[in-house]
């Protein structure tokens, strides 16, 4: 099994550490390190990066073809961009920041180009975008589909005909 660089960016708030630690105590947290961090911390998701920095262990985890190490690089095999989607407008903040790094050339993923939606509470549409919504803090379409969520699928939008934009697949099935 290789390895692959994962870069997770976004804005504020969006829920970056709670995605990167929801993956890491899912997929990649050995039984040492999960009896220090609950003796340490107050068990929520985003205490795991700290708790990771804090003690000098790489934060990675294991996705079916590869070990992920989550790193901050303009150059990852794959980058998350995690947007909040209570965001009064609506993500429109996120994706002008999004462009102009790319446009800039200051993230350039080698691999894939993930835009995962959290707090997805209602639907958006983003026209020739695939859209992976998830919960970090509940872990829902981290590792599995939620069954008591109710996750939009395969939703197309008539005002921008084209291909489907929110995914059936889970974050983990995406990294593949």
């Amino acid at each position: 099994m290789g390895s692959k660089t994962l870069t997770v960016l976004g804005a504020k708030g969006a829920g970056k550490k709670t995605l990167i630690g929801s993956l890491i105590y899912k997929c990649g947290m050995g039984l040492e390190q999960l009896a220090q961090l609950e003796s340490s911390t107050n068990g929520e998701y985003a205490d795991i990066v700290s708790f990771f920095e804090e003690n000098g262990i790489a934060k990675s985890f294991y996705a079916p073809s590869a070990n992920i190490v989550v790193e901050q690089s303009t150059m990852p095999d794959i980058a998350c961009w995690v947007v909040d989607a209570t965001d009064s407008d609506r993500g429109r903040a996120s994706s002008s920041e999004l462009t102009s790094l790319i446009s800039a050339g200051l993230l350039k993923p080698k691999d894939k180009l993930l835009i995962l939606i959290n707090k997805m509470y209602r639907r958006l549409i983003l026209n020739g975008t695939y859209i992976v919504p998830i919960s970090a803090l509940r872990g829902g379409n981290v590792l599995e589909m939620p069954h008591h969520l109710p996750w939009p699928k395969g939703t197309h939008s008539l005002d921008h005909p084209g291909p489907e934009i929110v995914t059936e697949r889970t974050v983990m099935q995406v990294l593949g």
